[in-house]
């Protein structure tokens, strides 16, 4: 039962990422408040994740090592995620677009397997492997050649060949960033189980790092990387959506595997997909490969949520 819960909130996670994702393409056809997306999304997960955690947070732990050591992984995560990981997937979406950044950040559930494995010492039983090759197969359907082209050619608004290819290894970084973040939260719970504080954590050094590089371009004569101006409604919607779903991912990890939360989250990139192509029209909607692709992974995602005990 638990392990189920823990994969219902995975695609919680994962929708609102998605949708995250898709205010981001919407902000970035405005110049209204461009420059501070990233800032405005981490400032917002800090304020609400410091909030709830006050209300709804368990008491503190006694001070000692194991609290520390969680701290520290939670700091980890933060600079992995919160930085590495949210920075680059804002940067992608706007030179390459929501949909194409949501097919490379499929390779997240690779990485955090793999970092899980080393690190965690998880065990890849059967109903993961089948959920992970339904859920990869949706995703190679829609990465064909034929599909690829016409799905890098959805968007509303024209990227250029050198951007969009400077937006592909954002996206790659991203989620290299966002599969090792899984895992350093993971560890981070073993030793200080409180999701909130790991997302406020997450969140604080997040801005302590944009404090940090502001201070260094300032001090070297250079513009400060921060231009804080009154945020737009898209930039709010995609700063609040992510935090929906950084919290409801820290979550997930309570109840279920690091692998399981990976592959979940990887549904992403079909929510994307709908909510760019049906609700927000950022970009054209998807066609047919997209619907049998995602039968194929919602029903990896099932299989995991209806069979939580073999996974």
């Amino acid at each position: 039962m638990t392990a189920g819960f823990g994969g219902l909130l995975a695609m919680l996670g994962a929708f609102c990422y998605a949708l995250g994702s898709v205010a981001i393409a919407k902000s970035s056809q405005s110049a209204q408040g461009r420059g501070n997306d990233v800032f405005i999304s981490v400032l917002m997960t800090a304020v609400a994740s410091g909030v709830l955690w006050l209300l709804l947070g368990p008491e503190l732990p006694v001070y000692g090592n194991a609290v520390l050591i969680g701290i520290v992984y939670f700091v980890v995560a933060g600079l992995l995620g919160n930085v590495l990981g949210r920075l680059t997937l804002f940067r992608s979406v706007e030179l390459a677009g929501a949909i194409e950044t949501g097919f490379i950040r499929r390779l997240i559930p690779v990485f955090a397997a793999v970092f899980a494995f080393l690190f965690l010492g998880e065990l890849i039983t059967p109903t993961i492997v089948i959920a992970f090759l339904l859920v990869t197969g949706g995703v190679l359907i829609m990465m064909t050649r034929t599909n690829l082209k016409t799905a890098t050619a959805m968007a509303v608004g024209d990227f250029a060949p050198k951007e969009k290819n400077k937006g592909r290894v954002m996206a790659f970084s991203s989620a290299a960033g966002y599969g090792a973040s899984f895992v350093s939260r993971k560890l981070a719970m073993q030793t200080l189980p409180d999701p909130l504080a790991g997302v406020f954590i997450g969140a604080m050094t997040g801005l302590l790092w944009f404090a940090a590089s502001a201070g260094v371009r300032l001090r070297n004569g250079s513009v400060a990387p921060l231009r804080i101006e009154r945020p737009s409604g898209w930039q709010l919607l995609a700063g609040g959506a992510m935090t929906i779903g950084q919290v409801a991912l820290f979550f997930s990890l309570m109840f279920t595997s690091v692998t399981v939360v990976a592959i979940i989250s990887s549904v992403e990139m079909f929510f994307a997909a709908w909510l760019a192509g049906h609700v927000f029209k950022t970009e054209r909607r998807p066609g047919r490969k997209f619907y049998i692709a995602a039968t194929l992974a919602g029903s990896g995602v099932v299989l995991l949520a209806v069979a939580p005990g073999l996974a």
